[in-house]
Protein backbone atom coordinates (compact mmCIF):
# COMPACT_ATOMS: atom_id res chain seq x y z
CA UNK A 1 0.00 0.00 0.00
CA UNK A 2 1.39 3.43 -0.84
CA UNK A 3 2.99 5.36 2.01
CA UNK A 4 0.53 8.27 1.74
CA UNK A 5 -2.40 5.88 2.05
CA UNK A 6 -0.75 4.18 5.02
CA UNK A 7 -0.21 7.56 6.65
CA UNK A 8 -3.85 8.49 6.11
CA UNK A 9 -4.98 5.14 7.50
CA UNK A 10 -2.72 5.62 10.54
CA UNK A 11 -4.29 9.04 11.18
CA UNK A 12 -7.76 7.50 10.83
CA UNK A 13 -6.88 4.84 13.42
CA UNK A 14 -5.47 7.47 15.79
CA UNK A 15 -8.69 9.45 15.43
CA UNK A 16 -10.50 6.24 16.40
CA UNK A 17 -8.33 6.27 19.56
CA UNK A 18 -6.60 3.00 18.77
CA UNK A 19 -3.49 2.23 20.81
CA UNK A 20 -0.09 2.40 19.12
CA UNK A 21 0.42 -1.39 19.35
CA UNK A 22 -2.97 -1.95 17.76
CA UNK A 23 -2.16 0.49 14.96
CA UNK A 24 1.16 -1.22 14.33
CA UNK A 25 -0.57 -4.63 14.18
CA UNK A 26 -3.26 -3.30 11.84
CA UNK A 27 -0.65 -1.85 9.49
CA UNK A 28 1.37 -5.09 9.49
CA UNK A 29 -1.78 -7.11 8.81
CA UNK A 30 -2.83 -4.81 5.98
CA UNK A 31 0.67 -5.02 4.52
CA UNK A 32 0.42 -8.83 4.65
CA UNK A 33 -2.95 -8.74 2.88
CA UNK A 34 -1.63 -6.48 0.13
CA UNK A 35 1.43 -8.66 -0.35
CA UNK A 36 -0.89 -11.64 -0.77
CA UNK A 37 -3.21 -9.65 -3.06
CA UNK A 38 -0.26 -8.55 -5.19
CA UNK A 39 0.68 -12.20 -5.68
CA UNK A 40 -2.86 -12.93 -6.88
CA UNK A 41 -3.04 -10.15 -9.44
CA UNK A 42 -1.47 -11.12 -12.73
CA UNK A 43 -1.77 -7.58 -14.10
CA UNK A 44 1.42 -5.86 -15.28
CA UNK A 45 0.07 -2.53 -14.03
CA UNK A 46 0.24 -3.63 -10.39
CA UNK A 47 2.13 -0.52 -9.27
CA UNK A 48 -0.53 1.69 -10.85
CA UNK A 49 -3.19 -0.31 -9.05
CA UNK A 50 -1.47 0.06 -5.69
CA UNK A 51 -1.02 3.80 -6.12
CA UNK A 52 -4.73 4.50 -6.62
CA UNK A 53 -6.94 4.16 -3.51
CA UNK A 54 -10.06 3.68 -5.65
CA UNK A 55 -8.46 0.76 -7.48
CA UNK A 56 -7.22 -0.70 -4.22
CA UNK A 57 -10.76 -0.47 -2.82
CA UNK A 58 -12.16 -2.18 -5.93
CA UNK A 59 -9.97 -5.20 -5.15
CA UNK A 60 -11.27 -5.54 -1.62
CA UNK A 61 -14.09 -7.84 -2.63
CA UNK A 62 -15.80 -10.67 -0.80
CA UNK A 63 -14.20 -13.02 -3.33
CA UNK A 64 -10.68 -11.78 -2.52
CA UNK A 65 -11.36 -11.62 1.21
CA UNK A 66 -12.68 -15.19 1.25
CA UNK A 67 -9.72 -16.41 -0.83
CA UNK A 68 -7.35 -14.67 1.61
CA UNK A 69 -9.03 -16.31 4.60
CA UNK A 70 -8.77 -19.73 2.91
CA UNK A 71 -5.09 -19.02 2.14
CA UNK A 72 -4.44 -18.29 5.83
CA UNK A 73 -6.32 -21.41 6.96
CA UNK A 74 -4.55 -23.60 4.38
CA UNK A 75 -1.19 -22.34 5.67
CA UNK A 76 -2.19 -23.31 9.21
CA UNK A 77 -2.18 -19.75 10.57
CA UNK A 78 -3.68 -19.86 14.10
CA UNK A 79 -7.36 -18.85 14.21
CA UNK A 80 -6.62 -15.94 16.57
CA UNK A 81 -4.14 -14.51 14.04
CA UNK A 82 -6.60 -14.99 11.18
CA UNK A 83 -9.30 -13.19 13.16
CA UNK A 84 -6.93 -10.34 14.02
CA UNK A 85 -6.06 -9.96 10.33
CA UNK A 86 -9.76 -9.93 9.46
CA UNK A 87 -10.29 -7.29 12.14
CA UNK A 88 -7.54 -5.21 10.55
CA UNK A 89 -9.27 -5.53 7.19
CA UNK A 90 -12.55 -4.48 8.80
CA UNK A 91 -10.86 -1.30 9.99
CA UNK A 92 -9.41 -0.71 6.53
CA UNK A 93 -12.80 -1.13 4.86
CA UNK A 94 -14.35 1.29 7.39
CA UNK A 95 -11.62 3.77 6.49
CA UNK A 96 -12.27 3.26 2.76
CA UNK A 97 -16.01 3.77 3.35
CA UNK A 98 -15.30 7.00 5.25
CA UNK A 99 -13.23 8.23 2.28
CA UNK A 100 -15.88 7.27 -0.27
CA UNK A 101 -13.64 4.67 -1.95
CA UNK A 102 -16.08 1.89 -1.10
CA UNK A 103 -19.87 2.12 -1.31
CA UNK A 104 -20.59 -0.98 0.75
CA UNK A 105 -18.56 -3.05 3.16
CA UNK A 106 -17.69 -6.43 1.61
CA UNK A 107 -16.13 -7.84 4.76
CA UNK A 108 -19.47 -7.71 6.60
CA UNK A 109 -20.26 -10.96 4.77
CA UNK A 110 -17.15 -12.69 6.16
CA UNK A 111 -17.31 -14.24 9.62
CA UNK A 112 -14.37 -14.89 11.90
CA UNK A 113 -13.01 -18.41 11.99
CA UNK A 114 -13.91 -20.64 14.91
CA UNK A 115 -11.33 -20.61 17.68
CA UNK A 116 -12.56 -23.95 19.00
CA UNK A 117 -9.49 -26.04 19.56
CA UNK A 118 -9.17 -29.16 17.45
CA UNK A 119 -8.23 -31.19 20.53
CA UNK A 120 -11.43 -30.07 22.27
CA UNK A 121 -13.46 -31.12 19.23
CA UNK A 122 -11.67 -34.48 19.11
CA UNK A 123 -12.24 -35.02 22.83
CA UNK A 124 -15.95 -34.28 22.43
CA UNK A 125 -16.24 -36.74 19.55
CA UNK A 126 -14.38 -39.45 21.49
CA UNK A 127 -16.63 -38.90 24.51
CA UNK A 128 -19.73 -39.32 22.35
CA UNK A 129 -18.24 -42.43 20.77
CA UNK A 130 -17.46 -43.91 24.21
CA UNK A 131 -20.99 -43.16 25.40
CA UNK A 132 -22.47 -44.81 22.29
CA UNK A 133 -20.32 -47.91 22.86
CA UNK A 134 -21.38 -47.97 26.51
CA UNK A 135 -25.05 -47.76 25.49
CA UNK A 136 -24.46 -50.72 23.15
CA UNK A 137 -23.29 -52.68 26.20
CA UNK A 138 -19.61 -52.90 25.29
CA UNK A 139 -17.22 -53.70 28.14
CA UNK A 140 -14.95 -51.06 29.61
CA UNK A 141 -11.94 -52.89 28.16
CA UNK A 142 -13.48 -52.89 24.67
CA UNK A 143 -14.34 -49.20 24.94
CA UNK A 144 -10.82 -48.37 26.13
CA UNK A 145 -9.30 -50.38 23.25
CA UNK A 146 -11.56 -48.76 20.64
CA UNK A 147 -10.77 -45.29 21.95
CA UNK A 148 -7.05 -46.06 21.96
CA UNK A 149 -7.24 -47.26 18.35
CA UNK A 150 -9.20 -44.17 17.21
CA UNK A 151 -6.81 -41.81 19.04
CA UNK A 152 -3.84 -43.56 17.44
CA UNK A 153 -5.44 -43.24 14.01
CA UNK A 154 -6.22 -39.54 14.51
CA UNK A 155 -2.67 -38.82 15.67
CA UNK A 156 -1.29 -40.67 12.64
CA UNK A 157 -3.67 -38.79 10.31
CA UNK A 158 -2.62 -35.39 11.71
CA UNK A 159 1.11 -36.05 11.25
Amino acid sequence: MPQTLLSSFRLYLKAQRKKENTIRNYLQDIDHFFSWLSSQIKDSSLQALLSDPNKIAQNITIKNLTAYQRFLEKNKIPPTTINRRLSSLRQLTKFFLSQGWLKENPIKKLANVSIEKETDKTSQILEKFAKALEEEGKSKTTIRNYLSDVKGFLEWKNE
